[in-house]
C-alpha cells in the first residue's frame, strides 16, 4: 500500500469515527434526557403522594403510586429503546 493509498484509508477511518462518535454523543442526549424527565416525574409524584398522605387520602396515594409505577416503566423502556437506537456501521 502506497502512502496516498495510507492516506486515504486514515481518512476514511476518520470519518467513520466522526461518525461514530456523533452517534454516540446523540444517544447520550436521549439518554440525558429520559433520565431527566424520570427523575423530574419521580419527584412531582413522590410530592403528590406525600401531600396526599399528609391529608389521609389513602386512595389518591394509591392513584398516584400506580402513576408513577406506569411512568417508571415508560421511561424505562424509552432508555432502553434510545440505547439500542444506535445503527450498527462497519467501517
Amino acid at each position: 500500500m502506497n502512502l496516498e493509498e495510507q492516506l486515504a484509508e486514515q481518512e476514511r477511518l476518520i470519518q467513520w469515527l466522526q461518525g461514530q462518535l456523533e452517534q454516540q454523543r446523540a444517544m447520550n442526549g436521549e439518554l440525558r434526557r429520559a433520565v431527566a424527565d424520570l427523575a423530574r416525574t419521580f419527584q412531582e409524584s413522590l410530592a403528590a403522594a406525600y401531600e396526599a398522605g399528609e391529608s389521609g387520602d389513602i386512595e389518591a396515594v394509591r392513584r398516584i403510586t400506580r402513576a408513577n409505577q406506569q411512568h417508571w416503566q415508560a421511561y424505562l423502556q424509552q432508555i432502553v429503546a434510545a440505547a439500542r437506537a444506535r445503527p450498527a456501521q462497519d467501517a
